[in-house]
């Protein structure tokens, strides 16, 4: 049960959900707030830019403090393998996470396995003494993994407790759970905080929104898919960590390109304002489904648009049977020219909604015939442009690790906090989901919820 003093929180923040941009909340009642961040500061520049800075500082921070953490963890999984050892990736938990590293995803190696999200301590009981974890989940499971032998690399992950989560971050049953260093043999610092979101709405002090957790998962994921494919591809003779470096390297650059496009996101952001406002429409997310295990198939773009913690409530998954003139469709594309997407925009267009997309233009350098970006009524460039990955290495026919993903939940989540921005400045705040993980989440959502639905926004 909840405490008074989280209704009380609650209610203060509703207030503040009526408030303009240019207001700001009495920051010395901040501890009132349940799961407020300590580092909270006020609104002093736009949502979109802290989204845009707040992910390349976290893509900056693994490059600069983690590569040789990665590198050795990558070093001991190959060992291991040599030796017979199983390799199991657990890095999927989240909206994003659980669909970005499916096996049939653009430029998955598949040297390290992904599990289903969800996968319960049964399987972790199972594994034997000279096998590789790499996981950013908590439990006692992986606990147990590690104390029987099993290699651990943990990566830090704000739905879990680790060093910097302070005792009331999250739920009680969270905070109960060992924290990730002590089931780690080795600690990867994925730079995201203890708190998911990127984005400091003094709107809504109760968290922070936005969410960063997809994106620092997979700013580790990928560049340790290239240090051990490295690794396998050379016979454990190269031991450079000079793939993982490349690969951030090029992440930062073309965030830095995605920077260029602020004035575009900016405006199209502010259109969406007033046409919310106007016409209060279905914000409906489409994006091609990947296999992700045996018995599910999903989208990462169209997860984190549906339901995440930080998300915004108004995003849904696409429903063609529910689509009416005057409903906003926003397409996420890691490719230029998918058929299905191309479809979907088509059909929403036809039926009258107004149709946005984010992806690569070109396909290798190819942008000729039909593509995505030239179907819609507006769109903007993930600067990912290669079929497979960026990375070629010895051993793999195609080129490895994609970009696509990460810069098109950077364009994605800029584009949201762009539009929030807006919103408010018309004193009109968005609602966010609190994440259920978090300490009085959900009594967050369940109060805020039938606000929205009144509202539709």
């Amino acid at each position: 049960m909840e405490s008074r003093s989280s209704r009380r929180g609650f209610l203060a923040g509703t207030a503040a959900l009526a408030a303009t941009a240019g207001s700001v909340v009495n920051v010395k009642n901040a501890s009132a707030y349940p799961g407020f961040a300590s580092e909270y500061i006020p609104h002093t520049k736009p949502f979109m830019d802290q989204y845009l800075d707040g992910a390349i500082k976290i893509a900056k921070g693994i490059r600069d403090t983690q590569i040789g953490a990665m590198a050795a963890a990558m070093r001991k999984a190959y060992e291991l393998q040599s030796k017979g050892g199983q390799i199991v990736s657990d890095v999927s938990f989240g909206h994003f996470a659980s669909c970005a590293g499916g096996k049939d995803r653009p430029g998955q190696p598949w040297v390290l396995p992904q599990l289903p999200i969800g996968t319960n301590d049964d399987f972790f009981d199972a594994l034997k003494p000279g096998d590789f974890l790499i996981t950013h989940v908590v439990s006692e499971g992986r606990k147990r993994a590690m104390e029987r032998g099993v290699y651990v690399a943990g990566v830090t992950n704000n739905y879990y407790p680790f060093a910097e989560t302070p005792p009331n971050g999250l739920r009680e049953g969270h905070m109960a759970l060992p924290r990730l260093e002590a089931m780690s043999n080795l600690v990867i610092d994925s730079q995201i905080p203890w708190y998911n979101g990127l984005v400091n709405a003094p709107q809504i002090p109760q968290f922070k929104i936005c969410p960063g957790s997809g994106f620092a998962a997979y700013s580790v994921y990928w560049p340790c898919t290239a240090l051990f494919a490295t690794l396998i591809g050379s016979k454990g003779k190269d031991t450079s960590v000079q793939p993982a470096i490349d690969f951030l390297d090029l992440l930062i650059e073309r965030l830095e390109l995605i920077r260029t496009d602020r004035p575009k996101i900016d405006r199209v952001a502010q259109r969406m304002a007033d046409y919310i406002l106007a016409n209060k429409p279905q914000f409906m997310v489409f994006g091609e489904k990947s296999r992700v295990s045996d018995t599910r198939e999903c989208n990462m773009f169209v997860s984190d648009a549906n339901g995440a913690a930080s998300g915004s409530m108004i995003g849904q998954q696409y429903n063609v049977d529910n689509l009416k003139k005057g409903d906003i469709v926003l397409i996420g594309s890691v490719r230029s020219r998918q058929a299905d997407e191309m479809e979907v925009a088509r059909i929403s267009k036809s039926k009258g909604a107004w149709t946005i997309a984010f992806g690569p233009y070109s396909t290798d350098g190819d942008s000729s015939g039909e593509r995505l970006y030239k179907t819609v009524d507006d769109a903007f460039n993930s600067y990912s442009p290669e079929s497979e990955g960026v990375l070629s290495v010895k051993g793999f026919d195609k080129k490895i690790c994609p970009t696509t993903g990460l810069t098109g939940l950077v364009v994605h989540w800029m584009l949201m906090a762009a539009w929030t921005d807006h919103m408010a400045m018309r004193g009109e705040m968005p609602y966010y989901w609190q994440g259920f993980h978090e300490r009085g989440g959900s009594v967050y959502d369940n109060m805020v919820r039938p606000y929205f639905l009144k509202r539709g926004y």
